[in-house]
């Protein structure tokens, strides 16, 4: 009996231990990595091969269409876990891009519209430590990008919740394709 109950304790104790999962968008897609403790490994998409780059590369938005196809199974997965999840960090840096610069500037307002409206949605419903949400234009591209980085907290038992939650995106993760590099001369 006192053997059962040290397993239920330990089970209890680990399914209450805090983890970070950090996800980024960008043109070479969805990026996601876990930590826990001093352990860091990626969980998607998982390296063939590990390639040593010699200087950082700058990272840039991905395509908007690929990521709005993304927002309802996030939406609806956040929605569970509204209160749960702490967001350490959330920036979103989206850039209004096409060959009519008035199309351009109309897509820039707008853009900053809809995260005036955001933000407060955003604080209301979750616990937020740091965002940075900015907006830019850029004359010489045809198409708009969107770049996301995430970093969320969140308790073990809280994250066998979140899978089962996700499975729909994981449909859309494993049939797109990422965005081939546009921005080779910058």
């Amino acid at each position: 009996m006192i053997a059962l109950g040290i397993i239920v304790a330990a089970l209890l104790i680990i399914a209450l231990i805090r983890f970070g999962v950090s996800v980024e968008y960008s043109s070479e897609g969805i990026v996601a990595f876990a930590r826990a403790g001093f352990l860091r490994f990626k969980l998607f998409p998982q390296d063939k091969k590990r390639v040593k780059k010699d200087k950082p590369e700058k990272k840039f938005g991905g395509s908007v269409s690929n990521f709005f196809e993304m927002v309802p199974p996030i939406r609806s997965t956040l929605s569970r876990i509204r209160r749960r999840l702490l967001i350490k960090k959330l920036t979103i840096h989206f850039t209004s891009a096409g060959e009519d610069a008035s199309k351009t500037a109309m897509a820039y307002g707008a853009a900053n519209a809809a995260i005036g409206m955001l933000t407060p949605i955003l604080e209301n419903n979750f616990r937020i430590r740091r965002r940075n949400f900015s907006v830019s234009s850029d004359f010489l591209e045809q198409q708009q990008s969107i770049y996301v980085n995430a970093a969320f907290s969140l308790a073990v038992w809280e994250a066998v919740y979140i899978v089962f939650a996700l499975f729909p995106l994981i449909k859309i993760l494993f049939k797109s394709k990422p965005v081939k590099k546009r921005w080779k001369g910058r």
